[in-house]
């Protein structure tokens, strides 16, 4: 989960994103700050589809396309980061101002863990740099069973 992003964090942000779209000619439209405020302020991991079913209930009403356009943006300006905890749907998380870290998905309930990725930076470092390989970034996920499901009664994963 993301830790709170202030008011502070969020303003800096909007200026990354404003800056963003304008070296691609775009502009920084009401929909696209009520996206990046909406995103901003969740702390979960999100799909878009619930993204946009929380804005509706809201008044920051935001058409279906713009919520989904302009996460690829906030994706493509490193402000959000797509994570794929199953073949299912693509999750969103807030990576602006947030320390890098990793998941740990359990096969049972869905309960995601995150860890400090510093360790798993220093490999992928490593490994590239015997490869004369830039690593700009990566995706390191671990499945298995969290604690809880693992005392269970059958503690074979069900996926």
């Amino acid at each position: 989960m993301a830790r709170l992003v202030s008011e502070d964090g969020i303003r800096t942000a909007e200026e990354v994103f404003r800056s963003y779209l304008r070296t691609r000619g775009l502009k920084y439209t009401a929909e696209r700050r009520r996206v990046l405020l909406a995103v901003m302020r969740n702390n979960d991991h999100f799909e878009a589809e619930q993204l946009v079913l929380d804005m509706r209930q809201t008044a920051a009403r935001v058409g279906k396309a713009t919520v989904y356009r302009t996460l690829k943006l906030l994706v493509d300006c490193r402000i959000v980061r797509e994570v794929h905890f199953s073949n299912k749907q693509v999750h969103y998380e807030h990576i602006y101002g947030q320390e890098p870290h990793d998941h740990m998905v359990c096969r049972r309930c869905g309960r995601i863990v995150e860890f400090d990725a510093a360790e798993v930076m220093r490999l992928r470092d490593r490994l590239a740099a015997r490869r004369r390989f830039q690593a700009i970034s990566h995706r390191f996920q671990i499945f298995g069973l969290c604690e809880g499901c693992s005392r269970g009664p059958s503690s074979t994963p069900d996926r």
